[in-house]
């Protein structure tokens, strides 16, 4: 792709680094504002509230100093009112009433303070509740109206551990943020992604003319650019396979008029020799019986030109067809199983004896000639079967079996290649080149069906090849989709 083509490299990248970084600027924008409206209650005007309710429970503090259950209620009512925990301790920090788990009460200069009938406010982290200490002054007996610090009343509006639920609850806040925000965009990426996928898996099935949508105006970011890309190799490969194939179908076709010519000429040339042996002495016997030799295995070698040029017109047919090259009409099964096993000293049969299907006949019978010339040449004087067999949803099923060799499991995806033998099969003598297995797939294909071979099911030695046809034909060509599982056909 040319850089004036590209689309924008960072595209993708900016999306997801503002999704991430806007999200998390949301969330502590939120955290920030809840985390400043919880702790409003604790300003100065809060601390004045509370010093002006102690100021008025002081007497009954000082009062109850002596009587433990009494100051329980005094504190008791007070927390439940500013909802404080609160704790009595004396100066020097021993436990008289309420909670015991409080910070004790401060020293030094804050503790002349107390003494001074002045509150302390001890804060701690930023927003976080404050803690207060309130001195509890009593009149000593002789000295008038002159008052001591007797106790420390302190009070804490936070319970213990809230600072780790906030915390928990702002890694946790945090985390949903995220992933809400980041939902959209992870949908969006895998939802495209996943189209690309499905076209690179159409592509290898063979659909080579399937294309990805783009936006209007071309490609906006990394993906819709991997989606281009994709376009134009999906379009290359088309052009390249389909002028292969032209190419192909053309050069065979144009081979075909020549080949005629020279086996006309070979069949005029073995009849002047046939005439020359017959003028000709013993002397010249052993040179006329090496021109027909000759001239039988160069008509030989046409023969099987011919075939080869034969099946590259019909396999580019099938190739080049939009709907696969198949011309529908019906076909009696019965009828084709019979005069084919008649052709190949095969035993055929058909159930039920009328069953019909739909499809090209030319290229059925070729398909199941291939394949019977196959095993009549694997095993020339062993037994070949030819069944044809309805399926449940109304379509056919045909095997084919012979007593050769059979196919290694190895070897039975590679025999339907183009130009792929078996090591046995690659003699000249054993005729073929190699086309005939990839010819039967390719009109299994256009019809909709498949082609698998597997072990014969009465575990004899030989091969077993099973074709299954649909009841309807698909509108799509040879390429169309990957082949489904073959159902196992009648013995």
């Amino acid at each position: 792709m040319s850089a004036a083509k590209r689309p924008p490299a960072s595209g993708l990248f900016r999306r997801i680094y503002l999704t991430f970084v806007g999200t998390v600027i949301i969330f502590a924008g939120l955290n920030a504002l809840l985390v400043l409206v919880a702790s409003s209650r604790f300003d100065d005007a809060w601390v004045a509230d509370v010093d002006e309710a102690f100021e008025a429970i002081e007497p009954d503090i000082v009062a109850h100093l002596d009587d433990p259950d009494a100051l329980d209620r005094d504190l008791r009512r007070m927390a439940e009112r500013y909802d404080l925990r609160l704790g009595l301790r004396s100066p020097r920090g021993t436990y008289l009433a309420g909670t015991r788990d409080l910070p004790p009460p401060p020293r030094r200069r804050r503790l002349n303070r107390l003494d001074n009938g002045k509150p302390v406010v001890m804060r701690g982290p930023r927003f976080g509740p404050p803690i207060l200490h309130w001195g509890i002054r009593g009149s000593e007996p002789g000295r008038g109206d002159q008052r001591r610090l007797v106790a420390v009343l302190t009070a804490d509006a936070g319970d213990p551990g809230r600072f780790r639920w906030i915390v928990g609850g702002a890694v946790l806040g945090l985390l949903v943020m995220l992933g809400l925000g980041a939902l959209p965009l992870a949908r969006s990426l895998v939802r495209r992604l996943a189209a690309v996928e499905d076209g690179a898996e159409q592509i290898a099935d063979g659909a080579l003319s399937h294309r990805l949508p783009l936006p209007p105006g071309g490609p906006r970011d990394e993906v819709d650019g991997l989606a281009a890309t994709f376009n134009r190799m999906a379009e290359r490969l088309e052009r390249l396979v389909s002028g292969q194939q032209i190419l192909l179908a053309n050069v065979s076709h144009e081979l075909r008029t020549p080949v005629a010519r020279m086996r006309v000429l070979v069949e005029i040339l073995e009849e002047r020799v046939e005439l020359l042996g017959q003028r000709t002495g013993d002397a010249e016997a052993p040179l006329v019986g090496r021109l027909s030799r000759g001239l039988g295995e160069l008509t030989e070698d046409l023969k099987e030109i011919q075939a080869l040029i034969g099946d590259l017109l019909t396999s580019g047919k099938l190739e080049l067809a939009a709907d696969g090259g198949v011309e529908r009409a019906p076909l009696v099964a019965a009828e084709l199983t019979e005069r084919l096993a008649d052709r190949f000293a095969a035993v055929g049969s058909a159930e039920p004896p009328d069953l019909v299907l739909q499809g090209d006949p030319m290229l059925l019978e070729r398909l199941l000639s291939n394949l019977l010339s196959n095993a009549r040449r694997a095993c020339p004087e062993g037994e070949i079967t030819l069944r044809a067999a309805a399926t449940a949803d109304g379509g056919a099923i045909f095997t084919v079996e012979d007593e050769g060799p059979g196919i290694p499991v190895a070897d039975r995806e590679a025999i339907f290649e183009p130009f792929s033998r078996l090591d046995g099969a690659r003699d000249r003598d054993q005729g073929g080149v190699g086309l005939g297995l990839y010819l039967c797939r390719q009109i299994a294909r256009a019809h909709g069906g498949t082609i698998v071979t597997e072990d014969r099911p009465d575990g004899a030695r030989g091969a077993r090849f099973v074709i299954t046809l649909p009841a309807a034909l698909p509108a799509t060509g040879p390429t169309a989709g990957a082949e489904a599982k073959t159902p196992a056909p009648p013995a």
